[in-house]
């Protein structure tokens, strides 16, 4: 038997739904192989599910640093932790899984992340996705909204428990049903699987959201800071480069944390233009529109050598104007 084992990811969760399991879902059906186990933190084995998964537990609390991006950062300066380091880190849990595979007759190849800050296209030469899709047991009546609440340690300042309550009460007031997003996988996908609007800073529950074809709010402070290598604003991360299946999104860039009120005004507004059973089908073919002609400038465009011949400022139009 082909088995393919995925060494543990101790990144970012909105990086492994973007820029990780559609990584392993192509390599998983390009090389033929029979069989996918899984080294992974406690909660996210339904990312993978749609595979010929062994999902295999690895406790990675008392891990060094935080998520961040593919890799760990150490605070307070959030220095990145050496690839190598990593690596070093998790080769005894990895070999002994390996050995363990190859003496029950396995044929076995390991495939590890880079920890290197690595992003991976989310085009079909580069990744495969799924729209993710499970059953809800609880699923409220229209309009229903989840609050996905960021508890990044690091980063922009998340809100307070007591702005998320406002929130809360104040879509509440005008007949709209709440729930919190859940931390287990599964639970959450069933959510955002029914749902009408997910609402949150930006975070990752927000890019399961997506890959749930969940119309989600996000807002981000810190103004039009640029991301990655690729150069992007986070507006152009959620609406394209982060957007494989096209999912309507409304993105606000803030100078600061908005006030609940406002929020609340973004999302009965986003319920009534993007809504999942509350929406307008005119601006959700809109959106898919602009989508589509996105991804055709990106693919065509801007991912060809020849865009970098071009004068900076026809580069700047079309990065962030067209795009």
């Amino acid at each position: 038997m082909r088995t393919l084992l995925i060494a543990p990811y101790v990144g970012e969760i909105g990086w492994e739904l973007m820029s990780w399991q559609g990584r392993v879902r192509l390599l998983l059906r390009q090389g033929r192989f029979d069989r996918l186990v899984v080294l992974g933190a406690p909660g996210k084995s339904a990312f993978y599910a749609d595979m010929p998964l062994e999902y295999r537990e690895v406790d990675l609390r008392g891990f060094p640093g935080a998520a961040y991006e593919d890799r760990r950062a150490i605070p307070p300066a959030n220095e990145p932790l050496p690839a190598e380091a990593i690596r070093t880190m998790l080769d005894s849990t990895v070999g002994r899984t390996s050995a363990e595979l190859h003496g029950r007759g396995d044929d076995v190849e390991v495939l590890w992340p880079d920890y290197s800050g690595t992003v991976h296209p989310c085009e079909p030469t580069h990744q495969a996705f799924m729209r993710f899709e499970q059953p809800c047991d609880n699923v409220y009546p229209a309009p229903w909204v989840i609050l996905v609440q960021r508890n990044r340690s690091f980063g922009a300042e998340n809100w307070q428990a007591e702005q998320w309550s406002l929130l809360e009460r104040l879509l509440r007031e005008r007949g709209v049903h709440t729930s919190v997003y859940p931390q287990e996988s599964q639970a959450a996908i069933a959510a955002a699987s029914h749902c009408d609007l997910a609402v949150g800073q930006s975070t990752g529950g927000l890019h399961l959201a997506s890959l749930c074809g969940c119309p989600h709010v996000v807002w981000s402070p810190g103004g039009r800071r640029f991301w990655t290598e690729w150069e992007i604003t986070n507006r152009q991360r959620y609406e394209t480069f982060w957007n494989p299946l096209g999912t309507p999104v409304r993105f606000h860039d803030t100078s600061g944390q908005p006030e609940p009120a406002e929020v609340a005004d973004w999302t009965l507004r986003a319920l009534t233009a993007i809504g999942r059973r509350t929406g307008s089908g005119r601006a959700k073919a809109a959106f898919r529109t602009r989508w589509h002609m996105k991804n055709w400038i990106v693919r065509r465009v801007v991912r060809r050598d020849s865009f970098r011949q071009w004068p900076w400022p026809a580069q700047q139009y079309v990065k962030y104007q067209l795009i």
